[in-house]
């Protein structure tokens, strides 16, 4: 959807973050955590990528808990911890190449982001969407923290860190990420001559040039200070084709509803929801999971509080993301799935399962 002719492509107010008043040449950053759960889509397209290249989709999700069929089901739920497994089997399995994350980031196009990707390609300006997309952070999938900023030669730069990824990924996952913000700018902005983009800048060591240079067609620079995107800083002032402000309104009302359910997904939460993920029975206790994790068990349970949420309230969630994998496999025996989420007799998953039906609807 278009603006009209004279229409006032000004949306709703923009969020706005603590950190966007340290300098006046910072103009926004990310400041969500990066170990949050997401949609099962970016798992999908690394899988995709993968059977192109003869590699198997059973390769990628060695030790995730995942499956193929809780890919192709839009209400599946993936934790951080699972697509960073997938990451690490993808790299080995295709010899840790440099370039590889640029193959693979190209296939983030604007679509994959769900409700985002249409506030960003409905926002009034460059400049809303890079406020926008680093503040809803939470409704990506990416592992590198990035800042926006002006710099001295009054150039808008998007920088990229992934200081806390392992050093075997690091490279992949800043290539990914870097090469995803820039499919998302090549999907708004379909006339390319028309992006003001200047320079690439890695801090890697160079790699394949063909890949690179075929997918960024700018300068691309190597053992930099850091990961960066260069454009004139008129790209900010840029109004992207399919700007509208009702789809803008009714996109950040979905937004603001997904990265709050987010953020109850974080920090300790994510901490317990990982460690019961990794059982082979779920028929822990608090106190069980408190001193895995090092908590004293009413410790524990005022952090999940703070958080909004509850142990019986995390292990429930967990219980009906297992048990929607197992129960797609006809061939399990049902007390396999009994014991697997915790319970004494497969009547207790029948109740369970008729339980989670009814909150879905």
């Amino acid at each position: 959807m278009t603006t009209g002719t004279g229409e006032t492509a000004d949306q709703s107010p923009l969020p706005t973050s603590p950190v966007l008043q340290s300098t006046n040449r910072v103009i926004a950053a990310m400041t969500d955590p990066w170990d949050h759960p997401r949609t099962a889509v970016s798992v999908a397209i690394m899988c995709e990528f993968a059977a192109q290249g003869e590699i198997p989709v059973e390769t990628l999700l060695t030790g995730t808990h995942l499956d193929t069929a809780a890919l192709a089901d839009v209400d599946t739920v993936v934790e951080a911890s699972q697509e960073l497994a997938v990451i690490r089997n993808l790299a080995a399995a295709a010899g840790d190449r440099p370039g590889l994350g640029v193959e693979l980031g190209s296939r983030y196009h604007l679509t994959a982001y769900g409700y985002l990707g249409f506030l960003l390609a409905a926002s009034a300006s460059v400049r809303d969407t890079v406020h926008r997309g680093l503040y809803y952070a939470m409704l990506t999938f990416a592992f590198s923290t990035m800042t926006a900023r002006i710099d001295d030669h009054d150039r808008y730069v998007l920088a990229f860190e992934a200081d806390d990824m392992p050093e075997g990924i690091r490279r992949f996952v800043i290539e990914r990420d870097l090469t995803a913000v820039m499919q998302i700018q090549r999907d708004t902005f379909p006339d390319h001559e028309a992006v003001p983009l200047r320079e690439i800048r890695f801090a890697f060591p160079p790699g394949p040039a063909a890949v690179y240079r075929d997918y960024f067609r700018v300068p691309v620079s190597f053992g930099c200070e850091r990961n960066e995107i260069v454009y004139d800083a008129g790209y900010l002032d840029l109004m992207p084709p399919m700007a509208n402000t009702h789809t803008t309104q009714l996109m950040v009302a979905q937004c603001d509803r997904i990265r709050a359910e987010r953020l109850h997904h974080t920090g300790v939460a994510a901490q317990v929801r990982a460690h019961l993920l990794d059982q082979s029975a779920l028929d822990l206790t608090v106190e069980d999971v408190a001193e895995h994790l090092h908590y004293a068990p009413r410790t524990l349970r005022r952090h999940l509080e703070r958080e909004g949420t509850t142990f019986r309230a995390l292990i429930e969630e967990v219980r009906r993301s297992v048990a929607d994998n197992l129960l797609r496999d006809r061939t399990i025996p049902h007390y396999e799935i009994a014991h697997r989420l915790g319970y004494q007799d497969w009547s207790s998953v029948v109740r369970a399962h008729r339980r989670w039906r009814r909150m879905r609807h």
